[in-house]
C-alpha cells in the first residue's frame, strides 16, 4: 500500500493535467481531485479480489461525479440518464472545437473526467500488482490521447510524460530495468513527439473521430432538402436519428423552422427580412401581423427545446414564435414573421426556451372571418411577378383569367389547371376559410392524390403544374407548395412553412427525429395570425378541430363557410360543401350506430373498460384512505412523519426508491437530482416538525403539510399525462 501511495500521485496529477487542458477556463478542478481519489481507493485494498470487488462502487461513484447533470436532462432514473449523457458528451467532440467551455457542454466535461477516472484505474491496480508494462501504457496513452485532441505547442509536456514514466518504473523496481527504460523512453518520446503535431488532432494516426462504443459515428443529421423546394424527390435514411427533443406543450404541435415565402416561376423560396441582432434573450421584433392579444403572455405556450443532432442554422419552434431565452446559442439574426438563425448554427446539447402564439381556433369562429387584410399582408398575395386582388374583391375571376393569355406572364400559363381547380373547389365558399378547408380535402383526400417521395417529372413542366395537372403523385413540398399557390391565386394569404411534424410523445415531452422533417401550409386569418393547414396525405395530423388534417375535424361547422344552396342541383356532391355535409352525416350516423349498441346492452370491450378504471379507481381509494390515517395523529412530530412517507409513496408510485434511513437533506438531494425540483421548503419545515424544539414542532408539522401540497403539484405539472395515470395505479406504495 505505502508504495502504491507512493508511485500514483506523480503520474495519476499527470493524467488529469493532460485532459484539464481540454477544458478553457478549467473552473472545476474539484471533480478532477475525486475521481483521482476514487481511482485509488480500490487499490489500496490488500488483495486482488478485494481490489476487483472495489472497482465497480468506484466507477459508479465516477459516473455520478462526473455526469450528474439533473439541469440539463430531467429523466428519472439514473443508468439511463447517465448512458445517455455519455453518448451526448462522446458525440459532442464532433461538433465542438476543444478547448471547450465546460459550464456550457456539461456532457463533455463528464467525458473527460471519466476518462480520467478510467486511465488513472488501470495505473491504480497496474501500481498495486507491481506490473510495470501495463502502468507504463497508462500513462502513455493517458497523457497521449488528450494531446491528439489538442495538441501541446512544445516539447515540455513530453518531457513531462517521459519523467512520469520512468518515475513508475523505478518506483516499480522492475528486474531488468534497463531495457524497460530505453523502451519506455522511445515509447514517451515517440508520444511526446507526436502529440505536438497536428497531425494526431484529427484524420491522424489516432483516427479518434471514427471511434465510438456505441457503433459508427452520430454525425447531425441536415433535413434541409425537406424544405428547400426540392421537387426532385427525397430519400429519408434507414434508421432514425433524434435531432430534437421539446418538452412543454400538451397537445402536438408542428415545429416550424422556416417559410417559404415568395413563389418564384416553379418554386418556393424563402426571403426573410433581416431585422436586428444580438444575445437570444427577450421578445422577438414585434409583428404586425400578429394580433394584439398575442403580446399576452397567459396566451403564450412554453417550448423547451434541446438539440439532440440537427444541423441546422434555425430556430426551432411553434408557430408563431414571440419570446426567446437561449443565450447559449451566442449571436442569432432575428427576421421578419418570427424567424431566429444561430450566427454559427445549431451544436449537439444547447437548449433554448421559446415562448409561441398558438392558437387553436374552432371552425365555427374561421367560417365566419372575411377577407379582411392589413396592407402589410399584401405581398402574401403575389403569384411570380404579379399581385391578385384579395378574396371577395369584385370582378377579381376575371382580372386572374386574363394572366394566362396575357404574354406578360407567360411564366404563369403552366398553372392555369391549378386556377381552374381552385375556382372549382372554391364554389360555394362566402368566406376564406371555406376555400382552404375544400383544397386541404381534395389535395389529402378526395382528389385521387398519393404520397410518392420519388415522383416523376415531366420535362418542361413546371413540377408543382405537373403535380395537380397530371402526375397527383409527390410529397409535402408538392402538396404543399400546391395549395399554397392555389389559395393565392383565390386571393387568400398563404405560404410554405417547413420544419418538423409533432413527433413522438414519449416521457413527458416530443422526440422529433429526421424522418419528422416536414412542408405544411401557413394561412392568415384576423385576429389569429398565421394558422396551420396539412394537405399531404399520411404525413402528419394537426391537433386543431379546424383542419381537415385532425382526426377532430369539425365538418359540420367547417360547412358553415359555404353558402346553402337551395336548389339539390349544387349539392349530390359536385362542391365541397357538399362532400362536408356527407362527411358530417356519416359521423353523425357512426354516432347514432354506437348509441344503438350502447342502448341494446353493453359490449364486451366496455365491459373491461369498467372494469379496470374500478381497479385503478379502488387502487386510488386504498392509497387515499391509507394517508388519511397516517395523518390522524395527534403528535407534531408523527404527522411530519406521514407528511415525508407521503412523499416516499409519491416517488416510489414513479419507480424512485428513498432509503428509510434517509435525512431530509438526503430526500431533498434525491427529489433534485431525480426530477429537478426544489424540495427545500418542504425539508426545512419537515426537519424542524421532526428534531426542532416541541414548542414549535406543531407549527412546522403544518407548515411541512403545506409545501408537501405545493412540491406535489409542482412535480406533477412536470409529469406528462402517461406518467401520472402510471403513478396513480402503481402498486408499489401499497406494497412498501
Amino acid at each position: 500500500m505505502a508504495r502504491t501511495l507512493a508511485v500514483y500521485p506523480f503520474p495519476a496529477a499527470l493524467l488529469a493535467l493532460g485532459w484539464l487542458r481540454l477544458e478553457e477556463p478549467r473552473s472545476r478542478g474539484a471533480d478532477w481531485l475525486w475521481v483521482a481519489l476514487l481511482a485509488l481507493a480500490p487499490a489500496l485494498a490488500p488483495r486482488l479480489w478485494q481490489r476487483l470487488a472495489l472497482t465497480p462502487p468506484a466507477a459508479l461513484v465516477a459516473a455520478w461525479v462526473a455526469l450528474d447533470s439533473p439541469a440539463t436532462d430531467d429523466r428519472p432514473g439514473f443508468f439511463a440518464p447517465v448512458a445517455g449523457r455519455f453518448s451526448d458528451g462522446v458525440a459532442d467532440f464532433y461538433d465542438v472545437t476543444v478547448p471547450f467551455a465546460g459550464a456550457a457542454q456539461p456532457h463533455m466535461h463528464g467525458v473527460v473526467v471519466l476518462a480520467t477516472f478510467g486511465f488513472c484505474l488501470v495505473l491504480a491496480h497496474a501500481i498495486a500488482a507491481r506490473r510495470p508494462l501495463p502502468a507504463l501504457l497508462a500513462v502513455i496513452a493517458g497523457a497521449g490521447w488528450p494531446a491528439a485532441l489538442f495538441p501541446a505547442r512544445s516539447v515540455l509536456y513530453g518531457a513531462v510524460i517521459l519523467a512520469a514514466a520512468l518515475w513508475v518504473l523505478a518506483g516499480l523496481r522492475v528486474t531488468r530495468a534497463v531495457p524497460a527504460l530505453v523502451a519506455g523512453a522511445v515509447l514517451v518520446l515517440a508520444a511526446a513527439g507526436a502529440s505536438t503535431s497536428a497531425a494526431l488532432a484529427k484524420e491522424g494516426v489516432v483516427a479518434w473521430e471514427q471511434w465510438d462504443a456505441s457503433g459508427p459515428a452520430r454525425e447531425p443529421v441536415s433535413v434541409s432538402y425537406v424544405w428547400e423546394a426540392n421537387y426532385g424527390g427525397i430519400e429519408f435514411a434507414e434508421n432514425q436519428t433524434t435531432l430534437l427533443r421539446i418538452t412543454g406543450p400538451e397537445r402536438g404541435l408542428y415545429w416550424r423552422a422556416t417559410t417559404l415565402d415568395q413563389f418564384d416561376a416553379d418554386r418556393w423560396l424563402e426571403s426573410p427580412t433581416p431585422l436586428s441582432t444580438g444575445v437570444a434573450r427577450g421578445l422577438l421584433p414585434e409583428d404586425p401581423l400578429l394580433p394584439p392579444r398575442s403580446r399576452d403572455p397567459s396566451t403564450w405556450v412554453e417550448q423547451r427545446v434541446e438539440v439532440a443532432g440537427l444541423r441546422d442554422g434555425h430556430v426551432i419552434a411553434a408557430a408563431q414564435p414571440v419570446a426567446l431565452d437561449g443565450p447559449g446559442l451566442g449571436n442569432v439574426f432575428r427576421l421578419s414573421d418570427g424567424l431566429v438563425r444561430v450566427q454559427n448554427g445549431l451544436q449537439r446539447g444547447q437548449t433554448y426556451v421559446v415562448q409561441s402564439f398558438a392558437p387553436d381556433p374552432e371552425p365555427a369562429q374561421l367560417a365566419e372571418l372575411g377577407a379582411s387584410y392589413p396592407a402589410e399582408l399584401h405581398r402574401f398575395l403575389d403569384i411570380g411577378r404579379t399581385r391578385v386582388d384579395p378574396f371577395g374583391t369584385p370582378n377579381r375571376d376575371l382580372l386572374v383569367d386574363r394572366l394566362f393569355s396575357d404574354e406578360r406572364y407567360v411564366a404563369l400559363w403552366p398553372y392555369e389547371e391549378l386556377w381552374n381547380q381552385a375556382q372549382r373547389l372554391r364554389a360555394g365558399a362566402r368566406t376564406p376559410y371555406g376555400a382552404v378547408v375544400a383544397i386541404e380535402t381534395w389535395l389529402r383526400s378526395t382528389g385521387g392524390f398519393t404520397y410518392d417521395e420519388t415522383p416523376a417529372r415531366a420535362a418542361g413542366v413546371p413540377p408543382l403544374a405537373h403535380f395537380v395537372a397530371e402526375g397527383r403523385r409527390g410529397y409535402c413540398q408538392h402538396f404543399a407548395g400546391a395549395m399554397a399557390l392555389m389559395l393565392r391565386m383565390l386571393g387568400v394569404p398563404a405560404r410554405v412553412a417547413a420544419g418538423f411534424t409533432s413527433g413522438k410523445r414519449e416521457d413527458g415531452g416530443w422526440t422529433v427525429t429526421d424522418h419528422d422533417a416536414h412542408a405544411w401550409v401557413e394561412v392568415w386569418f384576423p385576429g389569429h395570425g398565421w394558422l396551420a393547414f396539412d394537405p399531404t396525405p399520411g404525413r402528419g395530423e394537426l391537433a386543431g378541430t379546424y383542419s381537415a388534417s385532425s382526426t377532430g375535424f369539425n365538418a359540420g361547422d367547417a360547412a358553415d363557410a359555404f353558402e346553402r344552396p337551395t336548389g339539390a342541383e349544387a349539392l349530390g356532391g359536385a362542391t365541397e360543401l357538399g362532400r362536408l355535409l356527407e362527411l358530417k352525416e356519416r359521423l353523425a350516423d357512426r354516432s347514432a350506430a354506437a348509441g344503438a349498441e350502447a342502448d341494446g346492452g353493453p359490449s364486451a370491450f366496455w365491459l373491461l373498460v369498467l372494469v379496470v378504471l374500478a381497479a385503478a379507481a379502488a387502487i386510488g381509494a386504498a392509497k387515499v384512505v391509507r394517508r388519511r390515517l397516517r395523518y390522524l395523529a395527534r403528535d407534531p412530530r408523527r404527522v411530519a412523519g406521514a407528511a415525508r412517507r407521503e412523499l416516499e409513496d409519491f416517488l416510489a408510485d414513479q419507480g424512485i426508491s428513498v432509503r428509510p434511513s434517509a435525512t431530509p437533506e438526503e430526500v431533498r438531494a434525491l427529489v433534485h437530482r431525480e426530477l429537478g425540483a426544489d424540495a427545500r421548503p418542504f425539508v426545512r419545515a419537515l426537519a424542524q416538525a421532526r428534531f426542532g424544539p416541541p414548542a414549535a414542532s406543531a407549527a412546522a408539522a403544518a407548515r411541512a403539510r403545506r409545501e408537501l401540497r405545493s412540491l406535489l403539484r409542482v412535480l406533477r405539472r412536470s409529469f406528462g399525462r402517461t406518467a401520472r395515470l402510471r403513478g396513480l395505479v402503481s402498486l408499489r406504495s401499497l406494497r412498501a
